[in-house]
């Protein structure tokens, strides 16, 4: 009796499923790792924060720099008005603001966007923001938490009903 075929599937190599600073142990973060921790656990909240009460004074929800709709806060994002995210402005205060999912994800909502910095911040700071992206900056673990620790701050400060807008971040 002759055997039954059988069909040979090609064997694909599956990629490593990469590992979230959430699940490595501290000792093990890698300079990335730790970007991530500082964008996750406090930037992108203060962003978000910081742009709900600037918008609509409440902690609660806040309004999209880009299609102007409100949403809660855990509804928005932090969005890079510079794409490209590299280090030398991934944690720019001035570069980075609450935007809906679908304006940030989605759509190409950039027109949209650099008439917000133009009314903003203006015309000089916008060129400045986009010659800085191409600036070698080399983020260290120590700067991300000190970082860290300004932003916990800002952030009890912002939820205590202290609103006071800094001119400057992290330095």
């Amino acid at each position: 009796m002759p055997a039954a075929k059988t069909s040979k599937r090609p064997k694909y190599k599956r990629k490593k499923k990469k590992l979230s600073w959430r699940s490595k142990p501290e000792k093990k973060w890698t300079l990335v790792d730790w970007k991530e921790w500082l964008w996750d656990t406090k930037f992108s909240p203060y962003i978000r924060l910081r742009d709900c009460l600037r918008t609509t004074g409440s902690p609660d929800c806040g309004q999209c720099v880009t299609c102007h709709k409100v949403y809660p806060r855990n509804r928005l994002q932090a969005g890079h008005f510079v794409p490209g995210r590299t280090d030398a402005i991934l944690f720019d205060e001035d570069c980075v603001h609450a935007q809906c999912y679908r304006c940030n994800c989605v759509l190409d909502a950039w027109p949209e966007y650099y008439r917000f910095m133009q009314k903003e911040y203006g015309q000089e700071k916008i060129e400045q923001l986009i010659d800085q992206r191409d600036e070698k900056v080399e983020l260290t673990v120590d700067w991300i938490k000190e970082a860290h620790e300004y932003y916990t701050k800002r952030i009890e400060e912002f939820l205590n009903g202290n609103n006071v807008f800094p001119d400057e971040g992290v330095g």
